[in-house]
C-alpha cells in the first residue's frame, strides 16, 4: 500500500509530540513545506526556509513567551496584576497548575515542530546537492543547521536541569532526524554535544559563502537588484554561530571558549562596520523614528512587521489590557540605575506611568512614525551587549574585563568602573537585554540562590523546582 509523504510527515510530527498535522499544516500556502515537490527548485527550498522563520515568531516562541512576556514573569522583571491569576501562577512558578503547565507545552510543541521543519530542509538538500547553486547551497544548510542547534539550546536552558550542578541528568531529546520513533531524552551534556556539532557544521558553510562575511549586513533594499541575501541581521548568519558558541560555551561553564568566540566578534577588524554602537543622535535626535532597540547592534533578529503590537498590548498603559500590563514594581526602575540617570537604556526608554506613583513603563518596543524602517521592524534575539557581557563575565584578568565592561557602558553614556564587577554585570543584564527573554536563563545559568518578587520585592529561594520546569505531557505520554 502506498503511504503519502505528507502522512508519514505527520506521523512523524505526531511522535515527536508535536501539533496535529491538521494544525501544522495550517500554514501559508507558499511556505507549506511538505507540498510535493517543494525541494525541486531553488524557489522552494528557500520558501521552506522562509517558512521556519515565520514559525519563530509565533506567539509560543520568541513573539512573545521566549521572548518579552512568559520567561520575562519567570525572571521576576514585572508586578503582575492582582486581576491576572494566571501571570500570578507564572510569577509563582506553579508549574503544575493549568495555565503555565499549557503555555510550556505550547511552546514545546511550537519550538520542535520548526526543528522538524529544519530537519526536512536539511535532508532534502543533503540529498539533492544539484537543486542549488553551492554558495547558496552553504547559506540554506547553514541557516537551517542553526535554527535547529538555537532552539534545541533554548528548549535545554528552559526544560533542561541547571547545567552547573546537573550536566548528566537527563534533559531533552536533540531531534536530529525525521523518524516514527520518538528520540530518546539526553543528558545534557550530550544535548551540548549536539549543539555544537551543528554549529561548528553551520560555522563551516556560513564562513565561506555568507555574504554578510564580506559585505556586511545589508540591511537596505537594493533598487533594481536581487534582494534575497540581503538584510542578512534577519537571518541566522556567521556572527549570530560566533555569538550563540559565546552563549553556549558560557552556559555549561566553558569561559576560555565564550570569551575566544566573543572575541571574534569584538575584535572583529568590521565589527565597528558591521555591528556599530548605536549614535546618541539615533535615539535621542531622532523624534519621528528613534532607534529604541539600538538596532545597529543587533546581531540577529527577527522580522516583525507587527513589533509595536507587542508594546501597545504589554507595556503600553494607554492600550493594554490593566490585567495584562507588564511593567516593574514602583521604584524598581529607578533603584536600578540609582545615580547613573544619564543612561540611555534609562532616559529614552522608560517612562512616567502618570496613574502609578514612581511606576515607569518600558518603551523598547515602541515603533516610530515609519513603521517600515528596519529599526521599526527588528526584533532582537542576539545583541552585540550580550556579547560584551559574555566577555566581561569569562574574561579572568579583572582589568580587562573592566575594559569590556566599560566600553558597554561608555556606549550607554556613563563613565568608567572599576568595583563591585559581579553586582554590575548582574545590573547590566536586566538594563541591556531588558524584554528580551534572557535575564531567567542567567539567573539559571548561574544557579542564583534568591531573586526578588517582581510583585512584593522579597526574596524568593530558588530552588531546582523552581527552575527546571518539568517535560510536558505531549511528550511524555510516548515515553510511558
Amino acid at each position: 500500500m502506498k503511504i503519502n509523504r505528507t502522512n508519514i510527515f505527520c506521523v512523524a510530527l505526531v511522535a515527536l509530540s508535536l501539533s496535529s498535522c491538521d494544525k501544522w499544516l495550517d500554514i501559508k500556502p507558499s511556505d507549506r513545506i511538505v507540498e510535493e515537490n517543494v525541494f525541486d527548485t531553488q524557489a522552494g527550498i528557500l520558501s521552506a526556509l522562509n517558512g521556519t522563520y515565520n514559525e519563530l515568531l509565533n506567539s509560543e516562541l520568541y513573539g512573545s513567551t521566549l521572548g518579552s512576556e512568559f520567561i520575562e514573569i519567570l525572571a521576576q522583571q514585572y508586578n503582575i496584576r492582582t486581576t491576572n491569576v494566571n501571570y500570578t501562577e507564572v510569577s509563582n512558578y506553579a508549574y503544575p497548575a493549568d495555565y503555565t503547565k499549557g503555555r510550556l507545552e505550547r511552546t514545546w510543541d511550537a519550538a520542535y515542530k520548526v526543528i522538524l521543519n529544519s530537519n526536512k530542509i536539511i535532508e532534502n538538500v543533503e540529498k539533492s546537492s544539484s537543486t542549488l547553486p553551492s554558495n547558496i547551497q552553504d547559506i540554506v544548510l547553514g541557516e537551517a543547521l542553526t535554527i535547529r542547534a538555537f532552539l534545541h539550546f533554548d528548549m535545554l536552558r528552559l526544560f533542561g536541569p541547571i547545567y552547573k550542578t546537573s550536566a548528566s541528568q537527563k534533559s531533552i531529546p536533540y531531534v536530529h532526524k525525521i523518524s516514527v520513533s520518538p528520540s530518546p531524552l539526553l543528558p545534557a551534556e550530550e544535548v551540548i554535544k549536539y549543539i555544537m556539532d551543528d554549529l561548528d557544521r553551520a560555522e563551516s558553510y556560513l564562513l565561506k559563502s555568507d555574504p554578510i562575511v564580506h559585505e556586511g549586513p545589508q540591511n537596505t533594499v537594493l533598487e533594481g537588484a536581487d534582494n534575497t541575501f540581503r538584510y542578512r541581521t534577519f537571518r541566522f548568519n556567521y556572527y549570530t554561530i560566533l555569538a550563540l558558541k559565546a552563549r553556549v560555551h558560557l552556559y555549561v561553564g566553558d569561559k576560555e571558549n565564550a570569551l575566544k568566540y566573543a572575541k571574534m566578534i569584538i575584535e572583529d577588524t568590521n565589527r565597528e562596520t558591521y555591528f556599530p554602537f548605536v549614535k546618541h543622535t539615533d535615539i535621542a535626535g531622532n523624534f519621528a523614528n528613534p532607534d529604541r532597540v539600538f538596532s545597529t547592534e543587533i546581531i540577529t533578529g527577527l522580522y516583525h512587521s507587527g513589533r509595536n503590537l507587542i508594546f501597545q498590548n504589554y507595556f503600553n498603559p494607554g492600550s493594554a489590557p490593566s490585567a495584562n500590563l507588564l511593567i516593574p514594581r514602583a521604584g524598581n526602575i529607578a533603584a536600578l540605575f540609582s545615580g547613573e540617570e544619564s543612561d540611555y537604556r534609562y532616559s529614552y526608554l522608560w517612562q512616567d506611568y502618570d496613574l502609578e506613583v514612581n511606576t515607569l513603563y518600558h518603551l523598547k518596543f515602541r515603533v516610530g512614525e515609519t513603521s517600515t524602517l528596519y529599526r521599526n521592524s527588528i526584533l532582537p534575539l542576539i545583541r552585540l551587549g550580550e556579547v560584551y557581557l559574555i566577555a566581561t563575565e569569562s574574561e579572568p584578568n579583572e582589568q580587562l574585563a573592566y575594559a569590556y565592561l566599560n566600553k558597554l557602558r561608555n556606549q550607554r553614556g556613563l563613565p568608567n568602573v572599576t568595583d563591585n564587577l559581579a553586582v554590575r554585570l548582574r545590573n547590566e543584564y536586566v538594563k541591556e537585554l531588558y524584554g528580551e527573554g534572557q535575564l531567567f536563563f542567567y539567573y539559571k545559568r548561574t544557579n542564583t540562590p534568591t531573586i526578588k518578587s517582581g510583585i512584593t520585592n522579597a526574596n524568593i529561594s530558588m530552588t531546582a523546582a523552581r527552575y527546571v520546569p518539568m517535560l510536558p505531557d505531549s511528550e511524555n505520554r510516548y515515553r510511558d
